[in-house]
């Protein structure tokens, strides 16, 4: 099973560190821009995947290096410029499990609303493990692991094959088979 404990403690580290760095009506959607970010570079990096444009590994740590390092070049070559224009241009653009216009109106909400505040950082956890757990999924594929066999790695589940995953459905697979249950052990609040 894979750790999500470094991912999920990066979290809370962002959280905390947004919270001392921007007023309470900016944070918010400091949040929703952070993690339509990674929304869509971890698109990116499956799309890539999907195309057989990343090499295959024999050791999943060397993949594992190699699908953060390839995430960081999608980042900054194509994310970094383009991300405010596409939440512009796109609000309605589902990009994974994300759509735009719902979070912020759920960051907006969030400005005055300490429960919608709540809400919104829980969702920012979750999602950057779940997309960790897309990008750990893509290393265990590039190391010639089956579809069934590396959700089984990470998750433990054992499930049918599926006809099609995308860069959405394996967001899905990973939120019922790994991330939620994760989450309702070990997510709690962050003190405000």
């Amino acid at each position: 099973m894979i750790d999500l404990r470094p991912p999920l403690n990066e979290a809370i580290g962002n959280i905390s560190n947004w919270r001392n760095r921007y007023s309470r009506m900016e944070y918010p959607h400091k949040i929703v821009l952070n993690m339509m970010y990674r929304a869509y570079t971890t698109r990116f990096v499956y799309e890539a995947f999907n195309r057989d444009e990343l090499p295959d590994y024999d050791d999943f740590t060397e993949a594992a290096r190699e699908v953060h390092r390839f995430y960081g070049q999608m980042a900054a070559t194509e994310v970094h410029a383009n991300l405010i224009r596409w939440m512009q241009t796109r609000p309605n653009e589902q990009v994974g499990t994300l759509i735009t216009a719902r979070m912020e109106a759920l960051a907006t909400q969030a400005e005055t609303d300490p429960k919608a505040l709540e809400e919104l950082e829980f969702s920012y956890i979750f999602e950057l493990l779940n997309d960790m757990s897309v990008l750990y999924f893509i290393a265990f594929r590039l190391c010639g692991e089956s579809e069934v066999d590396a959700i089984s790695k990470m998750s433990g589940a054992i499930i049918q094959p599926l006809d099609h995953m995308d860069y959405t459905i394996t967001k899905q697979v990973f939120q019922q088979l790994l991330v939620a249950p994760y989450m309702n052990r070990n997510y709690r609040p962050i003190p405000y």
